[in-house]
């Protein structure tokens, strides 16, 4: 029997940077975990990583996020979009190591809320198509509400 799984997306604002530009900004990720894995929030019945789980990847974007304010403070003259590709490209492969499908989690996609999606992993996303499909229908019959 295959398994089932749901889609958490879990949101980062990006810390305010020197030049102001991304203050404020959302950055999302999607991933994919196995619902016997996956909490549940209390008040929304939104689903997340396990605790443990949203430590560890908690601990590595603040980690970079970090890292993405200062260099945005000591290289004024670098394009800000150019620091910010950077942070995804490290954020995608760190993400990547972090869980397997043996995990019954993957890391799917990252980007900017309401903006754009700079990583699309086709092979995760066409493996869980199902799972994408219930979450879109599920969105739509909130907005109908």
């Amino acid at each position: 029997m295959e398994k089932e799984y749901e889609l958490v997306i879990q949101e980062f604002e990006i810390p305010n940077d020197s030049r102001g530009i991304f203050d404020g900004t959302l950055l999302c990720l999607e991933i994919f975990v196995a619902k016997n894995k996956a909490a549940y929030d209390a008040k929304t019945d939104d689903p997340m990583l396990q605790r443990k789980d949203r430590r560890v990847v908690n601990d590595l974007v603040q980690g970079e996020l970090k890292k993405f304010a200062k260099r945005m403070e000591d290289e004024q003259g670098e394009r800000p979009l150019r620091v910010l590709d950077d942070l995804f490209q490290v954020l995608e492969v760190e993400l990547g190591k972090l869980f397997t499908p043996e995990h019954e989690i993957e890391f799917a996609n990252i980007g900017i809320d309401g903006f754009i999606q700079v990583y699309n992993d086709r092979e995760v996303l066409g493996r869980h198509g199902d799972t994408l499909l219930a979450r879109l229908m599920d969105d739509l019959e909130r907005d109908d509400e």
